[in-house]
Formats: structure tokens, sequence, C-alpha cells
């Protein structure tokens, strides 16, 4: 497990805030074939999650809905590029 983060975009309006998300990144396993002693065992698929989102905005009712964006973004739309980013660091 290791903790990452990355620059997402929330839309607001219309335009969007660049948000800083930080997660937990755990790797996942490859299947493994069945043996003598056991019968295989089912692929792992890697794991993310969300720790906080951080924003330049100065205004807390923004950084709240930013931060609730994140956490919904990030193991949804923003699982591809989370995973990326963690396997490439």
């Amino acid at each position: 497990m290791s903790t990452h983060t990355l620059t997402a975009y929330c839309p607001l309006g219309l335009g969007e805030i660049a948000v800083e998300i930080t997660y937990r990144f755990t790797p996942g396993r490859p299947a493994r074939g069945p043996s003598y002693a056991s019968g295989g065992e089912p692929a792992d698929p890697p794991e993310v999650e969300f720790i906080s989102a951080s924003t330049t905005v100065n205004d807390d009712l923004v950084k709240l809905m930013v931060s609730e964006w994140a956490e919904e973004w990030l193991p949804d739309d923003g699982f591809g590029e989370a995973v990326d980013n963690a396997e490439e660091a």
C-alpha cells in the first residue's frame, strides 16, 4: 500500500477547478493457476482509497463540494487515472 496524489479537474459552472487528490493505492495480484496442492486463486484487482482533496479556492462551500466530488470521482471515473499514476511512480 502506498500514498499518491494526482490533479483532477472538477466541473463548476462554465469552468473547472483544479483539485489535488490524495489517495492510497494497493496493487492488484494476477490469478494463480492450479497446482497439485491448490485449485488456483482468482486475481485481485488494484484498489484506490480516497484520503483527501484540496484546492486553491478560498471558499468553504466550494472546498466541501470539491471534496465530495473527488471522493465520488476517484473510485469511478478517476480509477484508471489513479491506478496509472500510482504504477508509474
